[in-house]
Parts: structure tokens; C-alpha cells; sequence
């Protein structure tokens, strides 16, 4: 099982409150409760961040610096629960920056204590609907984050 790694800089950072409809709830064997952010829930929150991120930037999912993107992969270390009502630090870093992809690294910390809630590696190609074919990274966005 691979293991993402937290970048040592970040570009976006943005807090997000846990609220209802980002748990679930559950009782589990032996009889015991569960109410926490779920598998099924924390992709919506990484979603409402990396529109965060783009709304920072002046983009859109639908144009980023003149150029569309689909996402062939995502992957999910969770390090922690996060419960309802508690406040998460999300940092954002663009990593792995190729001719026509990259990754952007979602690492997702409890407010105050610090403890790792999750990290999530998000591969972004970068692409053009009408040709369908890949772009090169446009140049506005290659210079932002390269390193």
C-alpha cells in the first residue's frame, strides 16, 4: 500500500467546519456508535476545498488558466476520525508538475491540536473537450507553481 507524503510547502490553505451531512453514522460490532467523516463523505469535502482553490486563483473547474481538466485518479490516506462540529485546516500544494499533468496534495489537519485527519493525491490532466485530446499545463499555471 502506497503512502502519500506531505509536502514540506503548501500553496492554498482553507478551514472547513465538519457539519451533519459530512458523516456518517453507524453502529459497529459490538454494539458500539460511530459518527464521523467517511469515505464516502470526505470526497465532497476535498471537492468544496478544491473549488476553494480555484475560486483563490480566479479559476473555475471549467477553466483552469484557459484549459479544462479531467482526473483519472485519487488516492486516500486517512490518518484520523473528524467528527461533526470539529474545525479542519486543509492545505492545498501542487506537486509532480508534468507536460500535461500534475498532482495537487490535500492534507486535511484537526483545528487546534494538529492531528492528521487525512491526505489525498488528486492527478489532474490537464485536456480539451472539443479535440478531446491532453494539453500541455498552461503557462499561467506552470508558473505559478513551479518549484
Amino acid at each position: 500500500m502506497s503512502q502519500i507524503s506531505v509536502p514540506s510547502h503548501f500553496d492554498y490553505r482553507m478551514e472547513v467546519q465538519v457539519q451533519n451531512a459530512d458523516i456518517r453514522s453507524a453502529t459497529v460490532i459490538g454494539g458500539i456508535f460511530v459518527s464521523h467523516v467517511t469515505y464516502a463523505t470526505l470526497i465532497p469535502l476535498v471537492d468544496k476545498v478544491f473549488d476553494g482553490f480555484l475560486e483563490h486563483f480566479s479559476w473555475s473547474k471549467s477553466n483552469i488558466a484557459g484549459a479544462n481538466i479531467i482526473v483519472p485518479k485519487l488516492e486516500v490516506d486517512y490518518r484520523s476520525e473528524a467528527r461533526e462540529g470539529e474545525r479542519l485546516d486543509w492545505q492545498v500544494a501542487v506537486t509532480n508538475l508534468g507536460n500535461k499533468s500534475c498532482d495537487l496534495i490535500f492534507f486535511a489537519t484537526k483545528i487546534p491540536e494538529r492531528e492528521e485527519v487525512a491526505i489525498v493525491k488528486v492527478s489532474l490532466v490537464f485536456y480539451d473537450y472539443k479535440a478531446r485530446k491532453t494539453l500541455e499545463i498552461p503557462k499561467e499555471f506552470r508558473e505559478k507553481f513551479s518549484e
